[in-house]
């Protein structure tokens, strides 16, 4: 038993000092740590107007909805639904230059901004209109016809990266409930 434990000793030995005087070459790099940052959208919708204005012949009525992309906001799309169900007796002065008009279902209507928003350090501020006018021959049929109506109007974006603006118009239609 002795020689059985030597001759394992020995061998135990061997092997330690065998290990012991191999080298290798190594190297190792820095850890490269990647970072990354959620792209954000962000668009507030508000209106300067007078609640409960008059409509008559002839009037003209201020109302101004205004769409800002938050700064720091990614490039994107810009749409907006507006549900005039004051037409075709309340105009609205939408700029075609500006918006244009993407789909109809009735009373609403799809525009988009002419332009794509780009990525900015400061909000953009997007006027959709900003007066209603009617004309000076309403008779006061239509005029009842009128009571209780009102121009409803919302907005939404798309990003831009990566999206065609033909994908981007359909996502907007889908959202609003609107077809072409």
């Amino acid at each position: 038993m002795k020689k059985k434990l030597t001759i394992l000793a020995v061998i135990a030995i061997l092997a330690v000092a065998s290990l012991a005087t191999l080298a290798y070459l190594t190297d190792s790099t820095d850890t490269v740590t990647n970072t990354f940052t959620v792209g954000d959208l962000d668009i507030e919708l508000t209106e300067t107007y007078t609640q409960n204005s008059k409509i008559y012949p002839g009037a003209t009525i201020d109302k101004t909805p205004v769409v800002t992309v938050l700064a720091n906001s990614e490039p994107s799309f810009l749409y907006v639904m507006v549900d005039n169900q004051l037409s075709p007796h309340g105009v609205l002065n939408i700029l075609p230059a500006n918006w244009v008009s993407i789909g109809v279902n009735g009373t609403k209507t799809i525009y988009r901004y002419n332009s794509i928003v780009p990525l900015s350090a400061s909000n953009q501020v997007f006027t959709v209109f900003s007066t209603v006018s009617f004309s000076g021959s309403l008779t006061n049929a239509q005029l009842a016809t009128l009571q209780g109506k009102n121009i409803v109007i919302k907005a939404y974006a798309h990003q831009q990266i990566g999206v065609l603006q033909v994908d981007a118009d359909i996502a907007a239609r889908t959202h609003f409930g609107v077809t072409p």
